[in-house]
């Protein structure tokens, strides 16, 4: 038997370690190729993102503000060969090395964005990679579906609902807030000048001056009093009437006239109600809610006084604001103008810019005077009502002013003045209208009377007392009109009440409204003046040192920055009205000055 000697290849070894990392790399390359996610930018609702994207190399890593970092895990590439069955690959991101192909990144947008990651599968699921799933969640990113899978979302849905994530927290955190406001209260930024409470007891008092003084309130005072002198006059009927007449003795004529029939006398009758079927106690009832009606009337003056106080007063430091805002531009003006009139004193060639100045200036100064026209007639207005004590305005861009919850006062408004005021006039009608059918009823009296005259004989009358009744049996049809006349009356009132309570609660709404738009967009404003101030910072060093800019180009960033402040002012105090809109509307503001509740 012969032995075969065992043959030794010096380079087999070599040979083998290059194969298999060829190998290797060829499938690893496949996989890579087959399963490399492309690359959407999505631009985020908010510059403050949750996740922080960082290039390395071509590719891009993800990392949560949130979750510690953690190094991504590279599968091997034998890993690869041992897979039998078809896998869906985890999208793990990482940094790139020598070995591996660059991912195809835009560079267009380098900051604030979102990466939205949408895979570009192959036909053969095979040759897919399986990863192993990190220990903890380092990254924001979407999976890789398979072939046959559910669609991952789409650019637009991601955005979406990052977007709706931040708003709802912001508002979830801050009082279900405007977004725009939501995110200025959430950086801890402070409004300067008076608190709430010491706004409130400005506009208490002025209010309660205006309360003493006003027609309105004392003609309403009036009508009170007149109320509670009709009921004191309807329960006077209760108590026996007291009727007391005189009369001359008669003087005949004709035949038979020469017969004594006695002297005249004084006459005392006193009749007590017996029974009436009601008709006094009704009737009673009745003043006693038309007393109740003016009293609500009483109130809701009080209230619409205090609501035109107010608005008067927040327009008038909303004038005054803008009077500085005016003054502040017809300075500028001025010192283009300035400016401009040493420059075409030694360069005539300019004098055009000087012209074109000189407009600006003039229609500055036109818009502070209209400004100064508008804050002396709010002046007016506030001396009418509050008469000529000085009432302190604060003179600040923002007052400490919150906005009003509309649940709350949609249940207020329910016991508005006018609403209270409108269901006792409904009340007292149906009453009037069972008075008026009692009277028409036969009335039972208590009748004690006595006469001084005496008879033919010279013989004085005796007291008499009886019982009478006395009864309209025929009035022509008038009870029975009068009472269906109160019964209408009644129901009218009510589809009254029912009317105001529905425009009660539209007014409300729309001035919450109202108020919350005109506040998110005062914020919009302020942030666009920011942006125009530097716009015209830049134009005016552009055209007056580099000669990049026209003085046109300078004066239109001007007016544009103006008229941004402006509509600032315009929209933020006309949201405070709105504010106070809604509690007039409510019925509570003079409740909310006094207490703010």
């Amino acid at each position: 038997m012969n032995v075969s000697n065992n043959h030794r290849f010096p380079f087999a070894s070599a040979a083998l370690l290059v194969s298999s990392c060829l190998l290797g790399g060829l499938s690893c390359g496949l996989a890579l190729a087959e399963e490399l996610p492309s690359f959407t930018r999505v631009t985020p609702a908010q510059p403050a993102a949750t996740a922080t994207a960082r290039r390395e190399g071509g590719l891009v890593e993800f990392q949560s503000a949130s979750t510690p970092k953690t190094t991504p895990v590279r599968p091997s590439p034998s890993a690869a060969g041992r897979t039998s069955q078809p896998q869906v690959t985890q999208a793990l991101v990482q940094p790139r090395t020598a070995r591996q192909p660059a991912a195809p990144v835009s560079t267009k947008h380098k900051k604030d964005e979102l990466l939205n990651f949408t895979p570009t599968t192959s036909s053969v699921a095979a040759n897919a990679i399986p990863a192993p799933r990190p220990a903890s969640t380092p990254a924001v990113t979407a999976p890789v579906t398979a072939p046959g899978a559910a669609k991952p979302p789409t650019t637009s849905s991601v955005a979406r609902a990052a977007e709706q994530q931040v708003h709802s927290v912001s508002a979830l955190s801050l009082a279900a807030l405007p977004p725009r406001i939501a995110a200025r209260r959430g950086e801890g930024n402070t409004i300067l000048g008076p608190s709430e409470f010491e706004l409130r007891d400005i506009f208490n008092r002025a209010v309660e001056a205006a309360i003493d003084r006003a027609p309105t309130i004392e003609r309403a005072k009036a009508e009170q009093q007149a109320t509670e002198e009709d009921i004191a006059e309807a329960r006077g009927q209760r108590y026996p009437q007291v009727d007391v007449g005189t009369q001359t003795s008669p003087v005949k004529f004709g035949k038979g006239s020469d017969e004594d029939s006695g002297s005249g006398g004084i006459n005392l009758a006193v009749t007590t109600p017996v029974y009436d079927w009601g008709r006094i106690r009704n009737t009673i009832d009745s003043r006693k809610h038309l007393s109740k009606a003016a009293d609500e009337s009483l109130e809701a003056e009080k209230e619409t006084l205090g609501y035109e106080v107010v608005t008067t007063m927040i327009e008038l430091g909303k004038q005054r604001i803008i009077v500085d805002l005016s003054q502040q531009f017809a300075d500028r003006m001025s010192e283009l103008v300035k400016m401009l009139a040493g420059i075409v004193a030694v360069d005539q060639g300019r004098s055009s810019e000087l012209t074109q100045a000189k407009a600006r200036l003039l229609q500055a100064q036109a818009l502070r005077d209209s400004a100064n026209a508008k804050a002396r007639d709010a002046e007016i207005t506030l001396s009418k009502l509050v008469g000529e004590r000085p009432v302190a305005i604060p003179r600040t861009k923002e007052w400490n002013i919150r906005l009003a919850n509309l649940d709350l006062l949609l249940d207020d408004a329910k016991e508005h003045p006018t609403i209270r005021q409108s269901i006792a006039e409904t009340e007292s009608a149906e009453l009037q209208a069972k008075a008026v059918r009692a009277g028409g009823l036969p009335q039972l009296n208590w009748v004690v009377s006595k006469s001084t005259a005496e008879d033919s004989l010279g013989r004085e009358q005796p007291w008499q007392t009886n019982l009478s009744m006395t009864w309209g049996a025929f009035r022509g049809g008038s009870t029975r009109a009068a009472e269906r006349a109160a019964l209408q009356r009644a129901e009218a009132s009510r589809f009254e009440t029912d009317q105001q309570r529905r425009d009660l609660e539209f007014r409300i709404r729309t001035a919450d409204h109202d108020a919350r738009t005109l506040l998110e967009r005062s914020e919009l404003y302020r942030e666009l003046s920011v942006e125009s101030s530097r716009i015209r910072e830049d134009f005016f060093q552009q055209w007056h040192h580099l000669g990049r800019r026209t003085l046109l180009d300078v004066l239109t960033a001007e007016n544009e920055h103006y008229g941004n402040q402006v509509n600032e002012i315009n929209n933020r105090f006309d949201g405070y009205q709105a504010i106070f809109r809604q509690y007039a509307g409510a019925g509570t503001l003079a409740r909310w000055l006094r207490t703010g509740s």
